[in-house]
C-alpha cells in the first residue's frame, strides 16, 4: 500500500524536476502513416506522402500548446524512410519531452545516368545522376514537401494542442540538407534555375532499375517514366495551403549541408537557431567545403572505381557555421549557433574495419540529441503565442505606410499608443510610445524579410504584417 501511494508521487516529482523540454519523462501516443498529400514525384507518378506522429499523453499542456518537431530522414534522395535509423528514436524522445514529433517521408529519387556504369559498392551506381541539377532537384523537391507536412500540423493544431509560434525542423543527412532549406529557403530569389523547367533526360540505363530506381520510385518501370523535366513551382510548394501563421525558432543539422548554388544564409528573412553535428571524417556530406560524396569518391577510386559524377559543391556544418561568422549584416540578425564537432580522423579503410569509426553518423545519439533539445528549449517561452495570436489577416494599410517598406516606415496612429516591431521569432527590434500622431521608425538596416508591427491602446492590440524590401 505504501508502495502504491509512493509511485504517483514519485512521477510528480520527476516532472516538477525535470527541465521542461528536455528531459524524456512523458508517456507517448503513436500514428502512424497518417497521410498528409499526393504529389508528382521525379518521374511523373502520383505518390502519397505519410507521416507519423508522436505526442505526450500525461503531460500538462502549456497555455499556448505544445511545440512541434518535424524530423526528416536521410538516404541521398534515393533511399531512407521515417521508420529508418534515428528517426523512430528521435521522434519518440522529443515527444517524450513535450513536442508534437512527426517524422516525415518525402518524394524520393532522381534520374540515374544512362551509360552503363559499374563498381562493387553498395549504392555507387545509384548516386550517379544524369546531370548535377537532379541533384538540386531532389532536395528541392523534399523541402516543398517538408514544408506541406508542417503546414498540416498547423492546419491540424487544435487536434494536437501545437503552439504555432514554437516550430522546430530535425533532420539528418540528406533531411538536414531539407530542414536547413524549411528553415532558410524564404525567398523566391533563391529558387535555382535547374528547379524551373529544363531539357528532358534521357532514360536511365537498365542497369540501375532494380538496384535503385525501385526503392526510389514506387516500380515504375523504366520505359513508363516521363523523362520531362518540368517547373517544380515555388520553394513554399503548393501542398497543404494555410492562412494560419506559424514561427520556426530552430533548425537540428546532423552531418548536414548546403549546396553552394541552390541557396544560401545571404538572404533569409528568418533566423531560426541552428543546432549543428558533424565529423571530420564524414566521407557522405563534407565538413567544410567539397563536393558532395567527396570522402566516399576517393575511397570507391582507390579500389577501382571511376569518379561519381556530377556531385554538387558543398558547404558541410564548418563551413556553414563559418559563413554565418563572416555574414555582414547585425550580429542580432544572425542565427545563434550550436555546433558540435568530433575530433574522429579514422579514414575510409579504418571505417571500414571499425564501424565504430564512422564518420557519417552520431558518435553519442543521447548527448547529442539531448544537447539539441538543451538548445532549443531555450527558446521556448512560455507565452510566444502571444504575437501569432494577435495576428490580424485583415490588415488596414492606411495607418501603416508605405508597406513595403526600404527605408523609412510611418504609423498614423493616436497619441499615446505603444509600437512594437519585432521579428518572426518574437524578438524586439524597436518599441516606442507615440507622442506624436504619425510616428517614423528608420528601417533601412533591417534584412530583407517579414516584420510584425504591434499598436497598443488602452488595453487593445492590433499588428500589421510589414514587408521590407
Amino acid at each position: 500500500m505504501q508502495y502504491a501511494l509512493l509511485f504517483p508521487m514519485f512521477v510528480y516529482l520527476s516532472h516538477v524536476y525535470s527541465q521542461n523540454f528536455v528531459d524524456t519523462v512523458y508517456s507517448i501516443n503513436t500514428i502512424t502513416n497518417e497521410e498528409y498529400g499526393q504529389l508528382t514525384n521525379f518521374a511523373g507518378e502520383q505518390v502519397s506522402l505519410h507521416m507519423d506522429i508522436s505526442y505526450p499523453t500525461n503531460d500538462v499542456v502549456p497555455s499556448c500548446g505544445r511545440p512541434l518537431a518535424i524530423i526528416i530522414h536521410g538516404g541521398a534522395w534515393i533511399d531512407g524512410s521515417k521508420n529508418e535509423g534515428y528517426i523512430p528514436g528521435i521522434r519518440a524522445d522529443f515527444a517524450k519531452r513535450g513536442y508534437v514529433a512527426v517524422a516525415i517521408n518525402y518524394r524520393l529519387g532522381f534520374f540515374q545516368t544512362e551509360i552503363p556504369k559499374n563498381c562493387n559498392i553498395e549504392n555507387w551506381n545509384c548516386i550517379n545522376s544524369a546531370d548535377s541539377s537532379e541533384w538540386s532537384r531532389a532536395l528541392y523537391r523534399g523541402i516543398q514537401d517538408a514544408k506541406g507536412a508542417l503546414r498540416f500540423m498547423i492546419n491540424n493544431q487544435t487536434t494536437y494542442q501545437i503552439d504555432a509560434s514554437n516550430v522546430y525542423v530535425i533532420g539528418e543527412s540528406a533531411g538536414a540538407f531539407i530542414a536547413l532549406g524549411v528553415g532558410y529557403m524564404d525567398h523566391e530569389a533563391e529558387k535555382p534555375i535547374d528547379c524551373g523547367a529544363i531539357a528532358s533526360v534521357l532514360a536511365p540505363h537498365q542497369n540501375y532499375y532494380a538496384p535503385c530506381i525501385q526503392g526510389s520510385t514506387f516500380d515504375i518501370p523504366i520505359q513508363d517514366m516521363d523523362l520531362s523535366r518540368p517547373d517544380l513551382g515555388s520553394i513554399s510548394g503548393n501542398l497543404n495551403p494555410t492562412a494560419e501563421p506559424y514561427i520556426i525558432k530552430g533548425i537540428g543539422s546532423i552531418y548536414g549541408g548546403l549546396y553552394e548554388d541552390l541557396f544560401t544564409l545571404k538572404t533569409y528573412s528568418n533566423s531560426p537557431k541552428l543546432y549543428m553535428f558533424h565529423q571530420p571524417n564524414d566521407l557522405i556530406v563534407p565538413l567544410t567545403f567539397n563536393r558532395l560524396l567527396s570522402g566516399f569518391n576517393t575511397c570507391a577510386m582507390n579500389t577501382g572505381c571511376l569518379n561519381i559524377q556530377h556531385r554538387k559543391w558543398t558547404y558541410g556544418s564548418a563551413g556553414i557555421s563559418n559563413m554565418i561568422d563572416t555574414l555582414n549584416i547585425p550580429a542580432d540578425f544572425k542565427p545563434e549557433v550550436r555546433y558540435e564537432p568530433t575530433t574522429n580522423n579514422a579514414d575510409c579503410i579504418q571505417q571500414a574495419l571499425n564501424p565504430i569509426l564512422g564518420g557519417h553518423q552520431l558518435d553519442n545519439y543521447w548527448s547529442r540529441t539531448s544537447s539539441m533539445a538543451d538548445f532549443f528549449a531555450e527558446s521556448i517561452g512560455t507565452n510566444d503565442c502571444a504575437i501569432l495570436s494577435s495576428l490580424n489577416e485583415d490588415l488596414d494599410y492606411t495607418n501603416v505606410f508605405p508597406n513595403p517598406v526600404s527605408d523609412v516606415l510611418n504609423i498614423r496612429i493616436g497619441v499615446n499608443s505603444e509600437i512594437t516591431l519585432y521579428d518572426m521569432q518574437g524578438k524586439i527590434i524597436k518599441h516606442i510610445c507615440a507622442s506624436k500622431t504619425i510616428e517614423s521608425i528608420d528601417v533601412k538596416e533591417l534584412k530583407i524579410g517579414i516584420y510584425l508591427l504591434k499598436i497598443s491602446l488602452n488595453n487593445q492590440n492590433k499588428v500589421y504584417k510589414v514587408v521590407k524590401q
